[in-house]
C-alpha cells in the first residue's frame, strides 16, 4: 500500500467527502431546502468532518492530527442529530434517513480504528505531550518565584498517598 502524501488519499477524507455531498443533494430538495436553519446546520456539520480530516493531516503533526480527528468524531456526531431532526420533519424517507445515519456510523467506525493504530504501541506516536492543570502550573510558578516549595497543605495527594 502507498504512503499517504495528501489528504484526499485518506479513504476516511473520501467517505466523508461523499457523505457531505449526498447530505447535500437532500438538502436541496422540497420541503428541506425551505428550512434554511438546518439546511446550513446539516451541511456545514457534515462538511467540518471531512475539514477536520484534512486540517489535521495537514498539521503535520500526528499528535494535533489526534486532536483533530476527534474534532471530526464531533461534528459527525453533531451531523447524525441533524439527520434526526430532518427525519423527524419528513425531510428524510425511512431508507434515505437509515443509509446516511449509517454511513455515518461507518465513518466513525473507520475514523475510531484509525485513530486507535496511531495511538497503539509501536504506531509512531512517541511522545504524547500531557497537558498540565491550570493549578499545576500556578504551583510551579510559586516554587520557581519563591524558591520555596509549596506548603505541605497543598502537597499533590499522590506524594502524600502510601504505596
Amino acid at each position: 500500500m502507498a504512503a499517504v502524501r495528501v489528504f484526499t488519499d485518506l479513504v476516511i477524507w473520501q467517505r466523508a467527502r461523499a457523505w457531505s455531498k449526498r447530505i447535500f443533494h437532500c438538502t436541496q430538495r422540497e420541503p428541506f431546502v425551505r428550512d434554511r436553519r438546518l439546511t446550513e446546520q446539516v451541511n456545514d456539520s457534515s462538511e467540518s468532518v471531512m475539514s477536520n480530516i484534512a486540517e489535521g493531516f495537514g498539521r503535520g503533526m500526528q499528535g494535533e492530527f489526534i486532536t483533530f480527528l476527534g474534532y471530526a468524531l464531533g461534528s459527525l456526531n453533531e451531523t447524525q442529530s441533524h439527520l434526526c431532526a430532518a427525519y423527524d420533519r419528513q425531510y428524510l424517507t425511512r431508507e434515505e434517513f437509515g443509509e446516511l445515519f449509517q454511513e455515518g456510523t461507518e465513518i466513525r467506525k473507520m475514523t475510531v480504528s484509525f485513530l486507535r493504530s496511531m495511538v497503539l504501541e509501536g504506531s509512531g506516536v512517541k511522545h504524547r505531550r500531557r497537558v498540565r492543570s491550570w493549578s499545576e502550573e500556578v504551583w510551579e510558578m510559586y516554587e520557581r518565584f519563591t524558591g520555596k516549595p509549596r506548603p505541605e497543605l497543598f502537597q499533590k495527594k499522590e506524594a502524600a498517598a502510601p504505596s
